[in-house]
């Protein structure tokens, strides 16, 4: 692949989660009378990678974003606009590209540079949608701003709930391995007590549950906003017990990884921020536990979805903002080019809709999409009546 195509798909695959969902809209407002049009549950993950079961990581555990993703399709080449959080999610919920936003930074909201922008869940409650938020969504800082709105945007929504948990006020027990770092870009853990509904997390979906029972009987646009396994990295202690430490292995780079590459391309300056190899383990240890607990609360929805009988006319729309890197080239977290922050994961279900064809037209096979470009193009038009 070259870089031209590179770029293509990773602005295709954005565009493509926007134009799936815009479709159900489109359907809605043309068939009006013939059929109820489709809710959409728009699940986001904050710093999640690509390790994951379905993409054939043999280590982690991920059973229920793996159903998911068994359902429906999955983008093995989706790529985020921008590395880092705000410019990530701006970009994806306006459907503009980070230099039309004008959205580089944790600071700027995308407001001040376009006051009237429709965004992507304002566009859904323009329509007659019920538009709901469950925490993160658009930026706000975590940990330091979680139980609040943050960069919210208060035009796109009917109904926020800014939920806080034990993690946030238990923040004096975690762990920091990097103590010259914020814990919100810190290499930092705690194995909590309690339950899964005492964490912010478990509150997220406890919450997103709540509004899909009082929801059920109109049109949603309801989208849940996980905080893990954005640092600290904070989960129940089981979820530390799943991944022994002697079994966690680190990356291997040549000894001179970084001889050619420009001192700008790297994020963690010195490599690995001087870590022993026990603390670089410790660190993805907590940052898979993290992935599993965030998992677990996944599950919780999608066995919502089906108690209330809710799948068959419900797009699930499940993105991560950016990738994340443990150790390769010696960086951590984001904000590099490198595959490893540059990679999003992202998949979709499309209700009983997505499986009304018994063959999948070319490029497509369910649980995988191998050309992003193509299906973007067909998908679109075809629900739109084009």
């Amino acid at each position: 692949m070259n870089d031209q195509q590179t770029v293509c798909r990773g602005s295709i695959a954005a565009a493509l989660l926007l134009l799936l969902l815009l479709a159900c809209v489109l359907p809605a407002q043309a068939q009006a009378a013939k059929k109820k049009p489709l809710n959409v549950l728009f699940i986001a993950v904050d710093d999640l990678n690509n390790d994951l079961g379905v993409y054939g990581h043999k280590s982690v555990k991920s059973p229920h974003i793996d159903r998911l993703a068994k359902r429906g399709v999955r983008f093995d080449r989706a790529y985020c606009q921008f590395p880092l959080c705000s410019p990530s999610r701006t970009s994806l919920l306006t459907g503009l590209r980070p230099d039309t936003t004008r959205v580089y930074d944790l600071q700027k909201h995308f407001r001040a540079t376009l006051p009237d922008v429709v965004t992507l869940p304002q566009l859904f409650k323009n329509n007659g949608y019920f538009s709901a938020r469950v925490g993160k969504i658009f930026h706000y800082g975590v940990p330091g701003q979680i139980g609040t709105s943050g960069l919210d945007d208060p035009a796109s929504w009917d109904t926020v709930v800014n939920p806080r948990g034990r993690d946030k006020d238990e923040e004096d027990k975690v762990i920091n391995l990097t103590p010259n770092r914020s814990l919100g870009s810190a290499l930092a853990y705690l194995e909590a007590d309690g339950t899964d509904e005492e964490q912010t997390d478990g509150m997220v979906a406890t919450e997103t549950i709540r509004l899909l029972e009082a929801s059920r009987d109109k049109p949603f646009f309801i989208a849940a906003g996980f905080y893990r396994p954005h640092c600290p990295y904070v989960a129940p202690k089981k979820y530390f017990a799943m991944y022994p430490l002697d079994q966690i292995t680190l990356p291997r780079d040549p000894a001179d990884d970084r001889t050619d590459t420009p001192a700008h391309a790297h994020f963690t300056n010195p490599p690995h921020w001087g870590l022993s190899e026990a603390d670089q383990k410790k660190s993805i240890q907590a940052y898979y536990a993290s992935i599993t607990f965030m998992d677990a609360q996944v599950g919780r929805l999608l066995d919502a979805l089906d108690r209330l009988k809710l799948r068959d006319n419900t797009v699930i729309v499940f993105w991560g903002d950016h990738g994340y890197a443990l150790g390769e080239h010696g960086d951590w977290m984001k904000q590099t080019l490198f595959e490893e922050s540059a990679r999003a994961a992202a998949r979709v279900r499309a209700g009983k809709a997505g499986q009304r064809e018994k063959q999948p037209r070319p490029g497509r096979v369910r649980g995988h999409l191998s050309d992003a470009r193509a299906a973007c193009r067909a998908d679109f038009a075809r629900r739109a009546g084009r």
